[in-house]
């Protein structure tokens, strides 16, 4: 979802109270936020839970939503103080981490064009990254979070974000170089980063 898009919409919902915009910021949220909520607590239906009490909430104050800079960011932070007090009010200390099926959108930054194939092996190469390394893949890529916005929301140093970003990024290109080697060019002309 572009940046305007998403103005748009807030605007529709905190102005006019529409309720088919809230449903398409809803959509747009929700698969990234259930992931990241169960990788908190491994269990969906808390899960999903936790997130829609997040977005009734942001239903009853929709007016604010102009002023908030970063939704994103926002709805993030709302749906890890729910599974953190979800967790406290159970009292277990087992770790739990991510377990969902992560889905990334590559866009086309060429002139050529991702066949579905295609796309599929880059979301396997994702899919088989360390479950921690993808997560912090997911969010920052998908979401478009910044480094220390991923480092308050999973509680680690900066430098983690950026060695797990790094790790991250050698692997997928690794594994495109053997499942795609037809953009072999592509890989060497870019750097890393922009992936």
């Amino acid at each position: 979802m572009t940046k305007d898009r998403l103005i748009h919409l807030c605007a529709d919902i905190c102005y006019q109270e529409d309720e088919s915009s809230f449903s398409e910021l809803y959509n747009h949220f929700f698969p990234g936020l259930f992931s990241f909520a169960q990788s908190i607590i491994d269990d969906k239906f808390k899960a999903e839970e936790i997130i829609e009490d997040v977005f009734v909430k942001l239903w009853e104050s929709k007016k604010m939503l102009p002023t908030i800079t970063n939704l994103s960011h926002y709805l993030y932070i709302a749906v890890k103080h729910g599974c953190l007090n979800a967790v406290t009010r159970r009292k277990t200390t087992e770790e739990l981490m991510p377990s969902a099926d992560f889905q990334y959108k590559l866009l086309s930054t060429g002139d050529f064009i991702i066949e579905k194939e295609n796309l599929a092996k880059i979301n396997q190469a994702i899919e088989d990254l360390p479950e921690k390394c993808r997560l912090i893949f997911r969010l920052v890529k998908s979401e478009g979070l910044k480094y220390k916005e991923v480092a308050q929301l999973l509680d680690i140093s900066v430098k983690t974000v950026d060695a797990q970003m790094y790790i991250a990024i050698q692997k997928i290109i690794a594994t495109l170089k053997i499942t795609l080697p037809e953009f072999s060019h592509y890989y060497r002309k870019k750097n890393i980063s922009s992936l």
